[in-house]
């Protein structure tokens, strides 16, 4: 039984969390039937900027297609919340289970809703993540943890092809809007990058709806608790792909490859996934097996995608939703009440789980297509489309539901009607539990309900605009339950009794089937083989290059940097040496105190006066800066310069002696120095050229004209950080505290060698300097939106102070100081800048704008973007400095 533990957990605390993500699944169903109501036929949409500078808009829209996957993700989407809540009842983890399953729920409403195809992938690459949570949510068992990693895999390489599809999409209609691409796609038909378009955007679908001969992973996902079968396989991520061929079809669906590749690979999917269900043992893993049938039958009536192709792609989109979920929580209900899913095991359950088997009973014959329910008519339908085209997909469509029938039987008959026998497990009594089948029987029965007394209501406002939105130009009549005798009813017909027929002689016909297929290659099998390849040349390759020799690393780019330069060398245009002459003597006397540190870093065998030489470059570079009227990159420069001093200065006692490293031999030092001639050289040259060019003055003109009326701001270089680009800004501080976790898992916790002045006069003065330090960072952070200074440098300041007065006491006593844990503050930091930008979002504009109150205070949300940047630079390298000086315990 899928159980992480049978502790029970403490109900009081985790009751409340788990009722709060239960109303939370059910609030996005609850809003989608008020838009409905508010908004039907026309639809609703929404849109806001997201990314302007590239004209990219945060855009929702909700039509007759979108409608259909959205009203299925959240209403089954709550009914399996509400079977999770009992079927998990005892495990540990059950809140973060809801969680990723509300995130999951909340990610594929995102792609059916998605306006922008950019925005739809992000909402794709989401549903990729949380499923590998939640196939991997088992994460002690190792096939949990296998096929997780094999689904994330295979969907996160499909979903790769697909951005790069949805790229050349956009190019091709110069947009990113959907409903715009789809009104420009008769202009860009004959382009060159359609064919290439229409071939990464199917492998992206086909690797998310696992059609062959990505099929494998679809069954291998049932790894996942019960309730996640339940979802993933009705409702949501398998059927992303089917959404997506459904949106795109209006592009791409008079094109023959369209026809072609849709209608084949649906064809070998179903067929092919249908023999290797009807041989399982596993009821799970024999429906995990159906999906892929429904999956590829989906996929062949997109490929015909004739008016009545569609409408019977909707239909069974529906019928299918319904009832299998109900099957996966039945299932699921079996192997609670037993202990297991083997049919060989499973009889006479009939007696002990009456709601369950009535629940089975009407989702079985839903799937099996028996009349009046769901499941006949959208086989009615699947008929007449094929019956339109040919032949060959009529054959398909009936030797397909011929199984499909069987395999219905089977889920019923056998574990509920069959005989009780003396080895038949032990069953327990589940269903006083009414979480365990009341979602189950309430699915069951709108099969039955829908066609009987909604059928009219679900035709006019769903399935007509369903249709409209994938097929523009197509119209459709009323569906009807009864249509009068017709070959489709006689095909209906014949479809049942072979599906009785064929279950009457399962068991000789199965055993023979399964030892043909298990002959055939199995894709599992071919993709591991194909994985310890992959890892194998991997290792070959990391062997090969990975030396573990930062000197040889170094090197390799250096030398690659050098061939690069050479090669191109030859193409500057000519360099006027003459500008050199006009350099001023203190400039000269800075470049040669340079090259002398340089040399004294060559030379030295000194740790300390390396070090020391290493921070005279810098400080000297710094006066180069204020040189040439660049104050706020100089202070940045100077307080970084420092404090690599301090820090390179605390790792003394870790690094080696210079004397005890080995001397490169001649050949080798020869070769570095040509290395280091030729960067520095051409580097140089590269300079001079540039610098010879006029200068386009365009984006600074921008910038100095637009700093204080639009940015409110008279330090041009902060209103940049922290106004115009501070979303490079916000990026490049969570890069700083992401290496400076990483720096710290690096570093071992407890150092023997703790460094600290042992001095009354050094302690006294370091706490009198440090005050002043923090004080100070303070004042350069609230004027740095005015004058020079600004979060970053006020950070810098205050680090500084901070490390001398860990040097001064001990880093225990730092930490008291700070009150938050070094990265909590920096998270802290991150947050508050977030904050910033949603502000923005909240009020109608793009993330990050920067909005003031000067009416009010002079104060806006650029400084609250700065705090949170002081604050994360404060708690990234303060983490690191802590860690490389923490004592022993």
């Amino acid at each position: 039984m899928e159980l992480l533990g049978s502790e029970k957990i403490n109900q009081h605390n985790r009751r409340g969390g788990d009722g709060f993500l239960l109303l939370f699944a059910a609030l996005p169903f609850g809003l989608l039937v008020a838009i409905l109501s508010a908004y039907l036929p026309q639809g609703w949409s929404y849109q806001v900027d997201w990314i302007p500078s590239l004209g990219i808009p945060f855009a929702l829209r909700l039509d007759g297609l979108s409608l259909v996957f959205a009203a299925l993700i959240t209403g089954i989407g709550t009914l399996v919340q509400i079977y999770a809540w009992s079927y998990l009842r005892h495990i540990q983890a059950r809140f973060s289970f809801h969680l990723y399953l509300t995130l999951f729920m909340l990610a594929m409403l995102g792609i059916v809703l998605s306006d922008n195809i950019l925005l739809l992938f992000v909402f794709w690459e989401l549903t990729t993540i949380t499923s590998y949570l939640l196939i991997g949510f088992n994460h002690e068992k190792p096939v949990a943890r296998k096929n997780a990693l094999q689904a994330l895999l295979i969907t996160g390489g499909g979903g790769l092809a697909l951005l790069a599809g949805l790229i050349l999409l956009g190019m091709m209609a110069d947009s990113y809007q959907l409903a715009v691409i789809i009104e420009r796609a008769p202009l860009f038909i004959e382009h060159d990058a359609f064919v290439a378009s229409l071939i990464l955007i199917l492998i992206g679908a086909f690797t998310k709806s696992a059609q062959f001969p990505f099929h494998f992973w679809l069954p291998n996902a049932m790894a996942a608790p019960t309730p996640v079968s339940a979802y993933l396989h009705s409702a949501t991520m398998v059927k992303a792909g089917i959404y997506l061929l459904a949106r795109v079809s209006p592009i791409y669906a008079n094109h023959e490859i369209w026809f072609y590749s849709l209608t084949i690979t649906g064809s070998v999917t179903a067929i092919w996934c249908a023999l290797l269900a009807i041989k399982q043992t596993d009821l799970k893993l024999m429906l995990a097996y159906s999906t892929n049938v429904a999956l590829g039958t989906l996929t062949l009536l997109l490929g015909i995608a004739t008016e009545l192709a569609v409408l019977a792609a909707l239909i069974f989109i529906l019928a299918h939703s319904l009832y299998k979920a109900a099957l996966f929580m039945v299932i699921g209900n079996i192997d609670k009440a037993t202990g297991t899913r083997d049919l060989k095991q499973l009889k006479g359950l009939k007696s002990f789980m009456v709601l369950s088997f009535i629940a089975a009973t009407g989702a079985a014959l839903s799937k099996a297509g028996f009349p009046p329910l769901l499941g006949f008519i959208s086989k009615e339908y699947m008929y007449k489309a094929a019956l339109d085209i040919g032949v060959i997909p009529s054959i398909v469509l009936l030797l397909v539901n011929i199984l499909m029938v069987t395999m219905a039987l089977i889920v019923v008959i056998k574990p509920f009607l069959s005989k009780t026998t003396s080895d038949s497990p032990p069953v327990k009594r589940i269903e006083y539990d009414m979480g365990l089948w009341l979602p189950a029987l309430f699915l069951a029965f709108s099969s039955v309900l829908i066609p009987l007394i909604g059928l009219d209501w679900l035709s006019e406002y769903v399935l007509t605009h369903g249709v409209s939105a994938v097929s523009p130009n197509h119209s459709i009549q009323d569906v009807k339950l009864w249509h009068g005798l017709n070959t489709a009813l006689l095909m209906s017909v014949v479809t049942l009794l072979l599906g009785l027929v064929l279950y009457r002689y399962s068991s000789r016909s199965i055993d023979k089937l399964s030892q043909w297929v298990d002959k055939m290659p199995s894709a599992d099998v071919l993709f591991d083989q194909s994985l310890k390849g992959l890892m194998l040349l991997a290792n070959i390759q990391t062997n090969l290059l990975q030396k573990k020799r930062l000197s040889l690393y170094a090197a390799i780019s250096f030398l690659t940097l050098a061939l690069f330069l050479l090669t191109f060398g030859a193409e500057l245009p000519d360099l006027q040496w003459e500008s050199l002459l006009s350099l001023a003597f203190y400039q000269l006397v800075i470049a040669a105190l340079i090259v002398a540190a340089v040399g004294i870093v060559l030379r030295s065998r000194s740790r300390l006066l390396s070090v020391a030489s290493l921070g005279v470059i810098g400080f000297l570079t710094t006066l180069v800066f204020m040189i040439f009227s660049a104050p706020d990159v100089a202070k940045t420069l100077l307080l970084v310069e420092t404090l690599m001093v301090v820090f390179v200065v605390i790792l003394m006692h870790h690094l080696p002696s210079l004397n005890q490293v080995p001397q490169h031999t001649a050949l080798r030092r020869l070769l570095h120095g040509a290395i280091a001639l030729v960067v520095g050289g051409s580097i140089t040259i590269l300079l001079i050229a540039i610098t010879a060019q006029p200068l386009d003055t365009s984006v600074s003109d921008f910038f100095a004209q637009n700093s204080l009326p639009g940015g409110y701001g008279r330090n041009i270089v902060n209103v940049i950080l922290v106004d115009f680009r501070a979303f490079d800004t916000l990026g490049e501080v969570v890069v700083v505290v992401i290496a400076g976790l990483a720096a710290v898992s690096l570093l071992p916790k407890q150092n023997r060698y703790i460094n600290r002045v042992q001095s009354l006069i050094f302690t006294t003065t370091a706490h009198i300097v440090a005050t002043l330090m923090l004080v100070f960072s303070v004042y350069l952070l609230l004027r740095g939106h005015n004058a020079p200074g600004g979060g970053f440098i006020g950070a810098l300041i205050a680090v500084l102070g901070l490390s001398l007065l860990m040097l001064a006491e001990s880093p225990s006593y730092v930490k008291r100081r700070i009150y938050f844990s070094p990265f909590g503050l920096a998270l802290t930091g991150i947050s508050l800048s977030i904050s910033a930008g949603v502000v923005g979002l909240i009020l109608g504009q793009a993330f990050l704008t920067g909005l003031w109150w000067k009416d009010i205070l002079p104060i806006g949300t650029p400084l609250l973007f700065d705090v949170g940047i002081y604050l994360a630079v404060i708690g990234g390298v303060m983490g690191m400095m802590l860690r490389v000086n923490e004592e022993l315990d």
